[in-house]
């Protein structure tokens, strides 16, 4: 399955740029390939004007690294330590 961000740059392949973070939802939800947590990834992005497709996967990426696009962050996974003694 693909990840948040490739099935966003592909909801946006058609938008140009510079586009604002409202505009970026509307060529989602027009693009109608866009499923929800695409959408809510997006609603998430900080306001503002995104120059590139680029910018806007750098943005979510980013979002996603906080945890504030819902799903769980890309870093490592934290090592378990286990008292087996």
């Amino acid at each position: 399955m693909s990840s948040v961000i490739d099935r966003a740059r592909e909801a946006l392949s058609d938008t140009e740029f510079p586009a604002q973070r409202n505009t970026l939802l509307e060529r989602a939800t027009e693009h109608g390939d866009a499923d929800e947590d695409v959408l809510h990834a997006l609603t998430v992005l900080p306001e503002g004007v995104y120059s590139s497709l680029d910018e806007v996967a750098a943005g979510l990426a980013a979002d996603h690294e906080r945890g504030e696009d819902g799903g769980s962050p890309t870093s490592a996974p934290m090592d378990i330590i286990s008292d087996d003694d």
